[in-house]
């Protein structure tokens, strides 16, 4: 099951991601991404969430979207809740994104930029093999 929810997860990044390219098929916008790519970023998340017990024992659960900077060093700044759940949850999915190592910067144009990202992270207390999925989309940049 666990893999069914990941795979499909990584076909919807895939759509919503697709680059942008100059019409000489140069690509024209790269997204920031954690280091070792899409798979690390959930084994990452996998290993690091702890699911807040009082919010599970409460049947809390939804998406949390986080949005922040990816530096044109790979540092993430500015991390904030664009859409909250609880603040349990909200508070937990903060503690993970700082916690992560510095990200590969986007491109835009052929220049490393920085960034904005949105990051959701869906938390579900009814999956007995995870308690969180992680939905990868980049939303928006600036």
């Amino acid at each position: 099951m666990k893999q069914a929810i990941i795979t499909a997860l990584f076909a919807v990044f895939a759509v919503l991601t697709a680059n942008a390219q100059h019409s000489d098929g140069e690509p024209y916008e790269i997204w920031p991404r954690f280091p070792g790519g899409d798979k690390a970023l959930l084994d990452f998340v996998d290993r690091n969430m702890c699911y807040p017990k009082s919010a599970k024992e409460n049947g809390i659960e939804g998406r949390v979207i986080v949005s922040f900077y990816v530096e044109t060093d790979g540092r993430h700044t500015n991390l904030s809740i664009a859409k909250s759940v609880d603040s349990r949850l909200d508070k937990e999915a903060l503690r993970i994104i700082k916690k992560m190592s510095k990200w590969e910067p986007g491109q835009f144009g052929g220049k490393i930029v920085r960034m904005k990202y949105s990051q959701p992270i869906e938390f579900r207390c009814n999956d007995s093999t995870n308690d969180s999925i992680m939905v990868l989309s980049p939303i928006t940049h600036d």
